[in-house]
């Protein structure tokens, strides 16, 4: 599959220059089954370049991200668009097709490690329960599509930067949050489509609880700016998707783990001032 440049290029700035593509797949191409997912991560894994990158000294997470932005390493194709495309170009984002699981997992990847950065650079009163919220969440994505036994993670919680970045980190921190969203959409894909396979249910259900709860974290850093304004949150089609198959996840998984997956969901709500998700996770 031939790669190539993306369909545009993004025209507002950061203080640190021209804002820098983020691809990330069209909301209708997002996987829904683990093993879609398996090839890309075995690979990753292969590569170093999973999730335990995020834990690695920040010359190498510099490395990792070149390397997971290459198309020499994700094949990706150009051209497609989505219904958010106004929030898509507020934060440089563009929506591409070609090796589904690659690009999907290295935008994970990518979006963690702009957070990371801008951490180190700039800090964060995000409190340190909450960063490991944020940070368990790949390695729960990583754990579910390769059946990994959860063995715990290494955190580690960043510095106090004094550099002043903070459009950079609103971007980061929507990005990641946009990231974590696609996420969801594919545990929760998951869920719906696991018919009678009740272990298989509860573990994406689990895993869709753990990335929501992270990107409420990420909408939280996003709006970690001593002095200025949060931006609004807009909604997007894996918020809609959600509402869609809120009673299927229901129906699928027992009632302990939805009543944790709808608990989830209002926290986030509550950055979503009128989303009938409020009513659903009810």
């Amino acid at each position: 599959m031939t790669s190539g440049p993306p369909p545009f290029i993004v025209s507002t700035t950061t203080e640190g220059g021209d804002v820098e593509p983020f691809r990330l797949l069209h909301p209708d191409l997002v996987p829904q089954r683990r093993e879609s997912l398996r090839h890309a991560a075995s690979m990753l894994v292969q590569m170093g370049l999973d999730d335990t990158v995020l834990s690695a000294s920040p010359v190498h997470q510099r490395l990792a991200r070149v390397v997971l932005a290459s198309s020499g390493v994700i094949e990706w194709t150009p051209g497609y668009w989505a219904q958010d495309s106004c929030l898509d170009e507020g934060f440089g984002v563009v929506r591409v097709g070609g090796d589904r699981g690659g690009v999907f997992l290295s935008g994970v990847l990518i979006a963690y490690l702009d957070v990371l950065e801008n951490a180190a650079r700039m800090g964060t009163s995000i409190p340190e329960d909450s960063w490991r919220t944020l940070l368990w969440a790949p390695t729960a994505l990583f754990d579910h599509v390769l059946r990994r036994p959860q063995v715990g993670m290494t955190v580690v919680t960043p510095g106090c930067g004094t550099e002043n970045l903070p459009l950079e980190r609103t971007q980061a921190g929507q990005r990641l949050y946009l990231a974590l969203m696609q996420a969801v959409r594919f545990a929760v894909s998951g869920v719906v489509r696991a018919q009678d396979d009740c272990p298989l249910a509860e573990d994406c259900v689990t895993l869709a609880t753990a990335c929501l709860r992270a990107a409420e974290v990420a909408l939280a850093f996003a709006a970690d700016v001593p002095g200025h304004a949060p931006q609004p949150v807009v909604e997007t089609a894996e918020r809609r998707y959600l509402w869609q198959v809120i009673n299927e996840v229901r129906a699928a998984v027992p009632r302990a783990r939805f009543e944790q997956f709808a608990a989830a969901l209002r926290r986030l709500n509550e950055v979503h001032t009128a989303c009938p998700l409020l009513v659903a996770g009810g």
